[in-house]
């Protein structure tokens, strides 16, 4: 039997990449499988990754082969797309047909900070175009399931060049966008006093780094950190800090399950220079050591860190 011819690999910026900055390409080999694969040939992805703060992103295309998604989660951008000139900001997520021209720039002084993806598949671009209608810009607002799962594609493929991996890769495209319809077709709520939402959203943003109170207060645009922790615990049941942590135990346990990444570096990409002290919060925290855990497969970790 023929295999579908495979995607040109993808077309994406060469943007120097910060400390937490990542970009995947699938190589050709993977695209010609995920082509031919009956769970991936509709609708896969050929590219993803993560620019966070990208100060001096810009990128021009005549004719551009992919079909691309981006989240801004941060700041601001402009966007030309044929004729059409606008703004994309926090929360927005922004549609670029293959074979239409655009060009985007981060804000110098606010500059975006930005999920992407460039999608391939023989109903790729149909299934985008319903759920972007005539429009290539939606604000579907700043949710942390959102920013979870594009978190959960970036290390869906970390240390592994398996198919399965990338399938799971291509699914996880498929449940950002159905997320993304969800959210849109909900009514919007007004909200008063601190924003859990957004506030997580910022934590799962910063998950690699070491955040203190003071930082997650001013990140909920709280001046007294005494009042945020009454706020925050009267809201969810625990502290900011307590909540950071579990996060990061959180990711931890989905790096183990799904990757092949030694201890010590999942720990250095949360935030922690001793893998020791890691070991014992993670032990603390699911009642297993990281290592028990990747062997035997264990429960979400605990609420009471």
């Amino acid at each position: 039997m023929n295999r579908p011819p495979a995607a040109a690999p993808a077309q994406t910026s060469d943007w120097p990449l910060s400390g937490q900055g990542e970009r995947v390409l699938l190589p050709q080999t993977l695209l010609a499988s995920l082509a031919g694969h009956p769970l991936s040939k509709a609708f896969h992805p050929l590219a993803f990754g993560y620019y966070p703060r990208a100060s001096g992103h810009r990128m021009a295309r005549r004719h551009p082969a992919d079909d691309i998604v981006i989240y801004c989660v941060e700041g601001c951008a402009s966007v030309s797309l044929g004729e059409h000139r606008t703004s994309v900001h926090a929360g927005d997520l922004l549609y670029l047909p293959a074979g239409q021209p655009h060009s985007y720039e981060a804000d110098p002084r606010q500059p975006w900070s930005l999920f992407w993806m460039h999608l391939g598949g023989e109903e790729a671009a149909l299934q985008l175009r319903q759920l972007f209608g005539a429009h290539s810009l939606l604000h579907p607002g700043l949710h942390e399931r959102l920013l979870s799962d594009f978190r959960a594609l970036l290390d869906s493929t970390r240390g592994s060049h398996q198919l399965s991996a990338y399938l799971h890769a291509a699914n996880l495209c498929r449940t950002i966008l159905s997320y993304a319809a969800l959210l849109l077709s909900q009514p919007r709520e007004a909200r008063s006093g601190l924003d859990i939402d957004t506030l997580h959203l910022h934590m799962q943003t910063r998950i690699h780094d070491r955040l203190t109170l003071a930082d997650m207060a001013t990140l909920a645009g709280q001046p007294s950190r005494y009042q945020f922790i009454r706020d925050y615990r009267a809201h969810t049941g625990q502290t900011p800090v307590k909540a950071f942590l579990h996060m990061k135990v959180a990711r931890a346990c989905y790096l183990l399950e799904t990757s092949r990444l030694p201890v010590a570096d999942i720990a250095q990409q949360l935030g922690f220079d001793d893998p020791y002290y890691f070991s014992r919060l993670f032990r603390k925290a699911t009642g297993a050591s990281p290592a028990q855990y990747r062997k035997q497969g264990m429960a979400p970790p605990r609420q009471d860190l």
